[in-house]
């Protein structure tokens, strides 16, 4: 299946996930924009991540995980009171949590096996481990030297990243670098 298939899919069956991403906002307050996620909904947000996915060719374990890597932002969304800022702490666990009925949903349609979504779930579920680890070693050492599951992390997390309008392209080799080291020095 392609992108564009995944995405109608689940418009058609999780409809009242897409309403909650699309009324979803990273906006701090009405007048204060999110400098991290300009774009503002989640939906456009996840969309952008998905459109990455699919441009870059990625396998449908890194584009299924696009697509549901912020379903539980709607259901972490929190305001500080400390400074009003709009924050989604352990929307990681919930976006995993709930993409198990999507995923089982799939499984029951032939879209995906057992496999793929305990892959799926965890990539979900880890989808921000470079930004509190940022190196491969480190990685390498909590999953197991997996080399395949590295590969589609830093994947995933290269198309959260590049899916906002506030990402700095020039960063996109940090993401190269680390592909090539999970090729070359983890073997």
């Amino acid at each position: 299946m392609s992108m564009f298939q995944y995405i109608e899919w689940f418009q058609l069956r999780f409809p009242n996930l897409q309403q909650d991403l699309l009324a979803c906002n990273h906006n701090f307050d009405e007048k204060n924009l999110n400098p991290y996620h300009l774009e503002s909904d989640c939906w456009s947000h996840t969309m952008m991540v998905c459109k990455i996915a699919e441009l870059s060719g990625y396998n449908k374990v890194v584009q299924i995980a696009a697509l549901l890597h912020d379903i539980g932002k709607p259901a972490s969304r929190k305001i500080n009171p400390k400074n009003n800022h709009v924050q989604f702490f352990g929307h990681e666990l919930i976006s995993a949590e709930m993409a198990a009925d999507v995923l089982d949903m799939m499984i029951k349609e032939g879209m995906i096996n057992l496999d793929e979504k305990q892959i799926i779930t965890q990539l979900i579920l880890h989808h921000a481990f470079l930004y509190k680890h940022p190196d491969i070693d480190t990685m390498m050492a909590r999953f197991n030297n997996d080399k395949t599951f590295c590969t589609y992390l830093v994947e995933l997390i290269r198309c959260d990243a590049l899916g906002r309008f506030c990402y700095d392209l020039s960063d996109e080799k940090k993401f190269q670098d680390l592909l090539e080291q999970i090729n070359r020095v983890h073997l």
